[in-house]
């Protein structure tokens, strides 16, 4: 078991994964420290003060980064991080959504609760499963098309009126789209593996 010092707070790290979530008593305010353990899978560090994502390009092996609810409001640093599987950002200040283009393993990716307007630079995330970008300010579901493995969407809590690019995301099987002004809902025809819709 290693330990790494965090705010003159000792803290365990046990079998790759590191658990800094939930700091009542100084908060982190950033991760630079971690680039000491390479070899890390997983990371867990939400409810913190967390404002940027720094030094982290050397946990390549790094499958696992929750970094939800701080004060981070740029993606940016994880361009080396092509073995991550799963990137929760929910509940941050991210405007953009950008440096993710590299992340082709990724899987689940949850944005929610923030304060992006457009769906840009998930191209190339064809492998994801898993999505989830309510509480934004999206206009559009344009970005999204290319996502062919979809099986999990979350726009609710958005202002999107118009879902038909939605139709080419055949392998969907849970969508919410609540509380959009949602103007039509004829692309549901085209998914048939949907089980799960919330209108």
């Amino acid at each position: 078991m290693d330990y790494v010092k965090v705010k003159k707070r000792a803290v365990a790290i046990h079998n790759g994964n590191l658990y800094l979530e939930s700091f009542n008593i100084n908060k982190i305010s950033d991760i630079k420290r971690l680039r000491k353990y390479p070899n890390l899978r997983e990371i867990y560090a939400e409810k913190n003060n967390i404002k940027s994502i720094e030094k982290l390009d050397h946990l390549t092996t790094l499958k696992k980064l929750h970094l939800e609810a701080n004060e981070i409001g740029e993606i940016k640093n994880l361009d080396t991080l092509n073995k991550l599987e799963e990137l929760e950002l929910g509940g941050n200040e991210i405007s953009e959504i950008k440096g993710l283009e590299k992340l082709t393993n990724l899987k689940n990716l949850l944005l929610n609760n923030n304060r992006i307007r457009k769906i840009e630079g998930l191209e190339t995330l064809t492998s994801l499963e898993h999505l989830d970008l309510s509480f934004n300010l999206i206009e559009t579901v344009e970005g999204l098309e290319n996502l062919k493995n979809l099986k999990f969407l979350n726009l609710s809590n958005n202002q999107i009126k118009n879902f038909a690019l939605l139709s080419k995301l055949t392998k969907l099987e849970s969508l919410s789209i609540s509380n959009n002004p949602v103007e039509n809902t004829d692309f549901i025809k085209s998914l048939s593996k949907l089980k799960k819709f919330v209108k």
